[in-house]
């Protein structure tokens, strides 16, 4: 039976085509955490950027910009802030100021339990000069400062009041949220047209309710297959785009066998990411060899073969190791994922190694990841834009449970160059060390893509494959 005739069969009896004003855009994943202040997963930091205000934000070229603050370096250890005119103004209709910015700083530099606290250490005060200005002094010349400083800014008033914005989110941003389930309920403020996140996590169930009109708009996470199934539909208009979310396979240091750097070596190598990039992924997909995409300013170029079955048998034949090699490899659910997941098994078999997929839930999969319960995992790192991940993920200071090192790789010279590059905002020497140490496998940046029905309009894809297009999306 062809794909195009089970799609067709499995749409007789779905729901009519909706006509009312409302957008419902079909998502793979819903957040998992709604305050801004604890978010780790995709989903969760894409809403945040709809619904609250960031304080500073990467443009396309990965330099710093803000909508709410002037900015300038006074010296290696002081930066000034001054305060723009028209500043929006919370969903509850105060308006955002030198309060709430300074309150954020502060609720975030002292909370332990958040990721923002170890990025705002160095600050060694907030200095309130006017309603309209203000200083952060460092404890240290950092770079890379202003990019540290991309969270966002949350009421005083309620931060006071411990406000629990986990489950009443209430910001600046272009959205407030009304509805959080069964699905999430946006409201755009300028013009009230609501747009209604829905999971459905079965990319098939989602192309499927696209095309029968039940959802409006997708994007992302679909197999190469499905896409050509969109393509192909006259009722559909698509979009795509180049990325920078760069997906990629996690290692556990500790582990008897991932703790030899030959035979992660040898894993690298027995990996064909081209066949599966030509054959699964978006038509704009590109592979990577580093975490950071070409476009960014800290990457560099490398060029080396990354396939090469022949020598990844030699490699691992080579090391003394236990026979038979199994491994297990751990990912989400998604139907996508697993696909990518049983390629990668395949390869591997071909020199020598038995690997086992398990998947979970996405709740399960990721606490496993966030506390080292894995042999192998797969993830795509989104919306990076700071070379300081680099240190997030390998500096022996950041192992779990205190930062994102979560394989528990220790390396004394990468410390060496980690604290060179954030002296000097030079990371071409830790570029290159992760990958000659294979702290992790990048696979590809995967391209964007978004399908949606002929009465959408004004929808665009953002480099990062975040839902800010959504500000400008019109339903006709």
């Amino acid at each position: 039976m062809s794909l195009h005739f089970l799609l067709a069969f499995l749409l007789i009896g779905c729901a009519e085509n909706f006509d009312d004003d409302e957008i419902r855009f079909g998502i793979a994943q819903k957040p998992q955490q709604l305050d801004p202040r604890f978010q780790s997963d995709a989903a969760s930091k894409k809403l945040s950027y709809l619904i609250y205000t960031p304080f500073i934000y990467l443009d396309d070229e990965f330099l710093p910009r803000s909508n709410v603050v002037e900015f300038e370096k006074k010296n290696d250890l002081q930066y000034v802030f001054q305060l723009k005119k028209n500043l929006p103004s919370f969903s509850e209709g105060n308006t955002l100021n030198i309060n709430d910015m300074i309150s954020t700083i502060q609720n975030l530099k002292n909370l332990s339990t958040s990721p923002y606290f170890q990025q705002l250490k160095n600050i060694r005060s907030v200095e309130k000069v006017s309603d309209n200005i203000f200083f952060i002094h460092l404890l240290k010349n950092e770079p890379n400062f202003l990019s540290q400083l991309n969270f966002f800014i949350l009421p005083e008033k309620l931060l006071k009041k411990n406000h629990n914005f986990s489950i009443s989110p209430l910001g600046s941003g272009l959205f407030r949220m009304t509805k959080s389930s069964p699905y999430i309920e946006l409201i755009r403020r300028k013009d009230n047209q609501r747009i209604n996140l829905i999971e459905i996590k079965d990319p098939t169930v989602r192309v499927l309710k696209l095309i029968n009109g039940e959802i409006d708009l997708i994007q992302n996470d679909l197999p190469f297959e499905m896409i050509k199934v969109i393509q192909d539909n006259e009722n559909l208009n698509t979009i795509s785009s180049f990325g920078s979310n760069v997906s990629y396979i996690g290692f556990n240091f500790k582990d008897k066998y991932l703790k030899n750097i030959q035979f992660r070596r040898g894993l690298s190598l027995a990996i064909n990411q081209r066949e599966i990039l030509e054959f699964f992924l978006p038509q704009k997909s590109r592979l990577s060899q580093q975490i950071l995409p070409p476009e960014h300013w800290a990457s560099i170029d490398i060029r080396d073969n990354n396939f090469d079955p022949d020598e990844a048998r030699k490699l691992i034949s080579q090391i003394d190791i236990p026979k038979p090699i199994k491994l297990v490899l751990k990912t989400s659910t998604d139907p996508f994922r697993v696909k990518i997941a049983t390629i990668i098994q395949k390869q591997l078999k071909d020199v020598g190694i038995d690997l086992k997929i398990k998947s979970l839930d996405w709740g399960t999969f990721f606490r496993d990841i966030q506390s080292g319960n894995f042999q192998l995992y797969t993830l795509t790192w989104v919306g990076i834009t700071n070379p300081d991940i680099y240190f997030k993920i390998f500096s022996s200071t950041q192992l779990h449970p205190k930062g994102l090192n979560r394989g528990q790789y220790t390396n004394k010279k990468m410390d060496q160059l980690l604290s060179e590059a954030i002296e000097k905002n030079v990371w071409n020497k830790v570029i290159l060390k992760a990958y000659r140490d294979k702290g992790l496998i990048p696979l590809w940046y995967e391209g964007g893509f978004a399908a949606f029905r002929k009465n959408i309009s004004d929808y665009k894809l953002a480099f990062d494959g975040s839902w800010n297009g959504l500000d400008g999306i019109k339903k006709n």
